[in-house]
Formats: C-alpha cells, sequence, structure tokens
C-alpha cells in the first residue's frame, strides 16, 4: 500500500514546475564523484538495473526508495531518502551511453523527474526521455573533522569580508590556476552557469575551486584539503584539457564544499 501511494504521487507530480531539483551536467559513462576523494569522505550507492516502480534501497548506511518508470514524456527516476544524517550531493544517471550527473547544493533529502535525453520517435511522434541503466548516489556522513562552506557563502556581498588575506575579489583566475584558468576574476568564477565542451567544463570546475581555495585558505575552515592539493588539482585537471577529468574534480569539489560552513 505504502509504495503504492508513493508510485501514484510521484506519477501525478513527476513534471510539476520545480522538478528536477537538481542542476544536470552531462557526464561520460563510468563518471564518479569517489575519483579525487583524497580525504575519504564520499561514499557511492549504486543501483543497476533500475527496477521498475517504486523500490527500497539500502547499503548499511544510506536508506532510500526510488520510483523509475514510463511517464507521459518517458521514463522518469524520483527518488526519497528515507534515513537521516547522509548529505546526497550528486545523483548520477546513465542512459544507454552517457548520462548526468544532478548536483545538491546545499543537499536536499528527494528529488523528482531525473531523465536522460530524448530519443526521436520520428515526426509524428513527441520525443520521449530514453530509458535508463543505472543511478548513482553520491553522498557523505557528518563529520566533525571536516569543514567546507559552499560557493554560494563565498559569492555574497555580505561574505567577502570573510575572505582570507591575500584573496580579493578582483584577483585573477590565472594567479593561482595557472594559463588553463580564464583571463577573469574570482568573484566572477563563482557566478559561472557551466556549459558544454571544454570551456563549460572548467567553468563548472572553477566555479567549486575558488570556493574550495578560499576554504583551503581559510583560518576558520578545516578544509580536507590544502591550498597546494586544491592548486595542483586544479592546476592539472585544467592542463589535462579533458571535459571528464574536469567534471569528476568538480564533483569532488563540490561536495567538500558542502561539509558545513562554521563561519558567520
Amino acid at each position: 500500500m505504502i509504495a503504492a501511494a508513493i508510485l501514484t504521487v510521484a506519477s501525478g507530480h513527476a513534471s510539476a514546475t520545480g522538478y528536477p531539483i537538481g542542476a544536470p551536467t552531462p557526464v561520460p559513462s563510468g563518471y564518479s564523484c569517489q575519483d579525487f576523494d583524497t580525504a575519504n569522505i564520499l561514499d557511492e550507492l549504486s543501483i543497476a538495473p533500475l527496477p521498475d516502480g517504486p523500490y527500497g534501497h539500502n547499503d548499511g548506511t544510506l536508506d532510500l526508495s526510488t520510483v523509475y518508470y514510463q511517464s507521459t514524456e518517458g521514463w522518469v527516476l524520483d527518488w526519497y531518502q528515507n534515513s537521516t544524517g547522509q548529505s546526497i550531493h550528486h545523483v548520477v544517471i546513465q542512459g544507454q551511453e552517457d548520462g548526468y550527473a544532478y548536483s545538491y547544493d546545499p543537499p536536499v533529502t528527494s528529488d523528482r523527474n531525473l531523465h536522460g535525453d530524448p530519443v526521436d520517435l520520428g515526426p509524428l511522434l513527441k520525443p520521449q526521455y530514453e530509458s535508463l541503466r543505472s543511478a548513482t548516489f553520491c553522498y557523505s556522513l557528518p563529520s566533525n573533522q571536516f569543514d567546507g562552506c559552499t560557493l554560494g557563502y563565498w559569492k555574497v556581498r555580505q561574505h567577502h569580508d570573510s575572505w582570507p588575506a591575500g584573496f580579493a575579489t578582483w584577483s585573477n583566475q590565472r594567479i593561482h590556476f595557472g594559463a588553463g584558468a580564464f583571463d577573469d576574476s574570482l568573484l566572477n568564477a563563482l557566478n559561472y552557469k557551466g556549459g558544454s565542451g571544454i570551456d563549460g567544463g572548467k567553468r563548472i570546475l572553477l566555479k567549486q575551486a575558488v570556493a574550495a581555495l578560499l576554504n583551503s585558505a581559510s583560518n576558520g575552515v578545516n578544509y580536507p584539503l590544502s591550498q597546494t592539493q586544491v592548486r595542483e588539482y586544479v592546476v592539472f585537471a585544467l592542463g589535462s584539457n579533458d571535459r571528464d577529468v574536469m567534471l569528476a574534480l568538480a564533483g569532488t569539489l563540490d561536495a567538500y564544499n558542502n561539509q558545513g560552513c562554521p563561519l558567520n
């Protein structure tokens, strides 16, 4: 009865305004938010294949429910976190080829209408979202060991006085991240929207990289990475000229930047 009720609610609201909450970024097959997780604070719960209808999943720590079904728009995935204490940072869905990482900043406990690419069914039919092969939930546990303030914290004017000494909003990105970064300010990077291709990958990475650098330099934030590590990882990813590498690092830094902000 409970599962049936969940399915009824989800089916009626899958296309509701405001869903999905997560911002989707195209990612390759095999993408993992743990690729750069040197602090070992991230875990993943992977579901493959995705079972039709409502279904419960538990890896011994994270407990959640998924509802995977064919809506009027095609195959969609809704999810609901049942356990408490874990922060879900990304849900990575894989379609028939590549997929999308739906990112949550700050973390949420449910989302609806996650989907892959639309498939063209011919001139007389509306495209339908493709079927999905898997879903992976990237999450962290509460930690007294590490902190991390989000890019949203660092970019607002009332928090500019919390920027560490030696870091100005107008500082050029290339001073900190080398020639692979843009000839643009640190503050502008925090407002990047992302996009496709190599430059889009750079923007997705740099907005998290600036927040990571400020976290690592702040005396009031116990960040998982040092300034040197942040710079080295970002310079490496930018220099690779590989969008997939940039996205993998951005995903990890995004999670690190959501560990909880101890600053005012």
